[in-house]
Order: C-alpha cells, then structure tokens, then sequence
C-alpha cells in the first residue's frame, strides 16, 4: 500500500499543530494526501476567537499560500478543530469530543511539546511527560489505531555522546516525576529544578526522555514510533524555499547578527552541529508513520522503531554557518539595522560577557536614551539584550559541545519508500547545496520572519555601506587612542611610534 494510498479516507489527530513542526505537517499531509480524512487539531480556546477565526488564524501564514493556490479551500475542508490543552487532564477535551477522537481516529502525531529551556520543572513535567501520557491513554481507547508517532528530540540523551537509535534509561521513573510536579508547589519548582535535573542540561531534554520512556512501555500494547529530530530549521523547498516561524537555533542568532543586535555569541566556532530542514523531517516522520503501520505490531519483536532525524554528514561547522549567513546578508541586508553585520567567537565566559556589555548592552542603552530623547517609538532594545543574553547562556551547553546520532534507521525508511510516493515523500538530502540552502534559508527568514520589503534593497545596500565605513573610522579612532595611551605611559617606547608614522 503506497503512503497516499494509507492516508486515504483516514482520520488523523496532530497535537502541536500551530507549532513550527505541526503547521509544516499538516500542511504536507493534505497536499500530498488530498484525499486524507479529517485532521483534528488539538488547539487551546482563546478568549474571544472561536474555532473558525482558529483555523484562519493558523493558515494565514506563508507556509499554506502553495496549497491554497493548488487547491483552494481544500485545507479548510480537512481541518477539524478539537478544544483541549495538553496540561489538562484527558487533555481538557470534552466527553464528546473525546468519544470523536475514539470512534474516528486512526494516525497520531504527537508534536506538542514545551520547547522552553528554562521552563521550570513542573511547568515542563506536566506538559512533556504527563501529557504524553493523556495522549497514550486516549490512543489505548482508540477503535481503530494504526499507529501513534511521538515526536521526541535527538538531544534528550545529550549527556551522551553518543546517541543510538535505541531508547535509554532516565535517571527518575517517569510516574514519579508526574507525581512530584503534581504535588509540587509552583513557587517551589523554580527552586528545586537545578536538583531534580542533575546532569541534564535544562529541563526540555530531561522531560523528553521521561516523555520517551511512557512510549516505550506501550510498545507491546500500541503501535508505536519514536521519532527524534535534531535542530529544525528552514525548509529546503516544500513547499517554499527557506520558510520558518521562529527565531530558535542558528537562523535567530544570523538575524540578530544582521541587524547588529548581537556582535559576540558565546559558541565553539569548530564544532558541527546537527541541522535537519523542517520539510526533509516532515516527510521522513510522515514515511516513519506509514512503515509503522506496515508492520504486523502484535508479532514484532520486543523493541521499538527509533529513527533519529539527523543530517550527520551534511551539516557545516557552526562558523562557516555563521560566515554563509553573513555573506548572504552583505548581498542582501536589512534596510533596518543598527551597526554593520558582524560575529566574533569565544567560548571564555569573561571575554564573552565583557563583549557583550561594551559592544551589545552599552550600545543598547545608547540608542535606548537617543531615541527616548528625540521622542520616536521605539522597541527598547536594552530587555532584548537581556533576552539574548539569557537565551545564550541556556544554549551554551550545546553551542560548545558536540554529538555523533547514529541515524541508519532513519535512511534506511528512504529505500521503503514506494516509488509511486517518490515525488511528494523522498526526502534524500544528499544532494542539497549547503551554500544554497543557508543562503535561501538567510533570505526566507529576512522575509518570513521579518517581511522585509525586496524593493528596499538598494537602500539596503547603501545603508551598509555606510555603516561599513563608520566601522572601519571607529575602529581606526580606537586603534589610534590605544597607541597614544600605551606611549604616553611609556608602556610602548618612542622609537617604535616614530618608525610606526615613518611608514606611512
């Protein structure tokens, strides 16, 4: 049975679907599917928007402009909103609702997920572990399951170096953590969430192994999938080249970069981190769904399906990602920006925090106090240096390390493939140009992120011009002041000056 063939007339249930990952899929399930069932998104009520201004409100974004032009109000048709929230109980669904998704549901992807680093431990337990587990208790009444894929992280075994496509222990049972952010006083979590993570890095990856292990011990009783994505970034080209919706991971550090935001990141610029483009996950996470179901999960042997969704041999030093960003961004720069586009690297925590307060946060409260003065609204640019400064020490752990995933099971789905579903699901990566791709992925996040208007880019260019010779004049200035100070404390001998303007 060929991937489209499986989907057809099958009802899905996607949770996350308004984040990065769930529009993606949703998206690609009902282009590349269109004869799918319903997809019931599980979506929190807001006050004052009900489900139809939902709906609007989630394909209103670029992403969907392909399918709405291909096939007008098909992704109308196929969405169907369910109210629930993750952190509740039976996921806040209502009895009836509930008794839909039991009767009707076949597929389950499992995308929500708090993605925060510096979420405190309950906050993260309840919604990563406990409510995994309201998914898995809804998938074990559901009539007529083919299959639930949960989406974990490639980095929830980070302190490994390691990583097999195998699930491993948690340091605490995941019943346990359940109980104690059940029980535990929210102006406490704060408090004890340093000790409860103990090597773990932040409490996402700790709360996404827990999540794994309530998975894992259904493999027997569902027919289940782990699915671990490394960093996600922009599409490569499905259905646009270089559409994102946030600023996380390394495209959010290129666009601070550009506007010259930030100056100094605290990162090891040699290592190689693992980068995976959000459409190649997508359509390996919709082929992982479908062999799931392939397989006869009753007789399958005592282990899970593992797929680790890294790019492993395509991915780039995080300097020569930085130094393509930037090459991008001299060719096509903002027409907003404060100085002229530039990234040093450092993993001394002094030198990058001295860095940060004379060349980002003084500059900061500047502009801050010239714009106050000739009265121009403004966004204070001072809390976003705040903002930077604590997301940078969060993605320090993994800024100056590096980790080897094996991924042979996760290539090895792209033989499995059925040559009828090779046009919309082959996601063989081999072949992408990595200059291309950071390069449209650069110029997709200018537009996407920031709506950058293209007929601007002349003064653009002339306004980075600009601020590449005051750059060069301040630099020369600071250079000369240093050179007099060091000879008027003698530090520096006369002869040497001398012979230093002898040259020019």
């Amino acid at each position: 049975m060929s991937i489209q063939d499986f989907f057809r007339g099958r009802n899905v249930l996607v949770t996350g679907a308004t984040g990065f990952m769930g529009k993606v899929l949703i998206e690609k399930l009902v282009r590349s599917c269109p004869d799918i069932g319903k997809i019931c998104i599980l979506v929190r009520q807001k006050k004052g928007k009900d489900t139809a201004s939902r709906i609007k409100e989630i394909l209103d974004a670029k992403l969907f402009d392909t399918i709405k032009e291909q096939k007008p109000g098909l992704m109308e048709e196929k969405l169907f909103p369910v109210l629930g929230d993750m952190t509740e109980l039976r996921l806040g669904l209502s009895d009836e609702e509930y008794g839909y998704l039991v009767e009707n549901i076949s597929v389950i992807f499992h995308v929500a997920a708090s993605v925060r680093f510096d979420e405190p431990i309950r906050d993260a337990t309840i919604m990563n572990v406990r409510g995994t587990r309201e998914v898995v208790q809804l998938a074990k009444q559901m009539k007529h399951l083919e299959v639930l894929l949960h989406v974990s992280t490639a980095y929830c075994n980070c302190i490994r170096e390691n990583v097999e496509e195998k699930v491993y222990e948690s340091p605490i049972g995941w019943r346990e953590a359940i109980s104690i952010a059940e029980n535990l006083d929210p102006t406490l979590s704060s408090i004890l969430t340093k000790k409860f993570l103990g090597s773990f890095p932040n409490t996402y990856t700790l709360t996404k192994l827990l999540a794994e292990q309530i998975i894992n011990e259904e493999r027997n009783n569902l027919p289940v999938v782990i699915f671990r994505p490394s960093i996600v970034i922009s599409s490569v080209n499905d259905p646009i080249k270089g559409w994102i919706d946030n600023f996380n991971g390394p495209i959010g550090l290129m666009m601070a970069c550009g506007k010259g935001v930030v100056r100094v990141t605290y990162t090891e610029k040699s290592i190689v981190p693992d980068y995976m483009a959000v459409d190649i996950s997508i359509k390996s996470m919709i082929v992982a769904a479908w062999h799931r179901s392939k397989s006869n999960w009753l007789e399958m042997d005592d282990t899970i399906p593992v797929y680790n969704s890294a790019s492993v041999s395509k991915s780039v030093s995080n300097e020569e990602l930085l130094d393509l960003g930037m090459k991008t961004l001299e060719q096509y720069p903002f027409d907003e920006m404060l100085w002229r586009p530039s990234i040093k690297f450092t993993t001394c925590f002094y030198y990058y925090y001295i860095s940060t307060i004379i060349e980002q946060v003084l500059p900061a409260i500047f502009f801050d106090a010239l714009l106050d003065l000739i009265g121009k609204p403004h966004k204070r640019l001072l809390p976003l240096q705040q903002k930077i400064y604590v997301v940078s020490m969060a993605l320090s752990y993994f800024t100056t390390k590096s980790w080897k995933f094996e991924n042979s099971n996760f290539l090895g789905l792209i033989d499995k493939i059925p040559d009828a579903d090779r046009k919309e699901f082959d996601y063989d990566f081999k072949d992408i140009d990595i200059t291309e791709f950071i390069k449209n992925a650069t110029i997709g996040s200018q537009k996407y992120l920031f709506n950058v208007d293209e007929s601007k880019l002349p003064f653009a260019k002339k306004l980075l011009s600009r601020f590449i010779w005051m750059d060069r004049i301040l630099k020369a200035f600071g250079a000369t002041i240093l050179v007099l100070v060091l000879f008027y404390f003698n530090i520096i001998p006369k002869a040497f000056l001398s012979n230093l303007f002898c040259c020019f």
